[in-house]
């Protein structure tokens, strides 16, 4: 009997695996970057992000013709990304735009969609190999 057991671990845990990998496939940073972008309409090469002291992502953007700084806030709350200018307020009550994200087509992408209060979706899908391009 302990066999069977073992012969039926061994198939749920490669699927949990699996899963979770899927989940895991795009770091935090990685989705509050292209988030941003979504937002502004910014490429996505242009933003930096780093760790900031309070646990969440500090994104930066320097507007290419006069390096004019804009600074940021992310962290992800389930599927949502919740964002703050720096100095703002957290993009978060019931009439602000809903900001998502999804990783999309085997973990080779990632799908952000923003919804307004009152309105239609639009969504921008961004592929792996644009996180890499500097």
């Amino acid at each position: 009997m302990p066999r069977l057991a073992q012969l039926i671990a061994v198939p749920v845990l490669l699927a949990s695996l699996s899963a979770a990998s899927a989940e895991q496939a795009f770091e935090t940073k990685a989705i509050c970057r292209a988030a941003m972008a979504t937002i502004t309409g910014r490429d996505l090469k242009l933003f930096q992000a780093a760790d900031a002291p309070d646990g969440t992502i500090a994104l930066t953007y320097a507007r290419p013709f006069d390096n004019f700084v804009w600074a940021y806030h992310c962290r992800l709350e389930g599927d949502r990304v919740i964002w703050a200018d720096e100095p703002g307020r957290w993009r978060q009550d019931a009439k602000d735009e809903r900001i998502g994200f999804e990783v999309v087509g085997s973990g080779a992408q990632l799908r952000i969609t923003k919804t307004p209060a009152h309105g239609a979706a639009t969504e921008e899908l961004f592929d792996r190999a644009k996180f890499l391009e500097r």
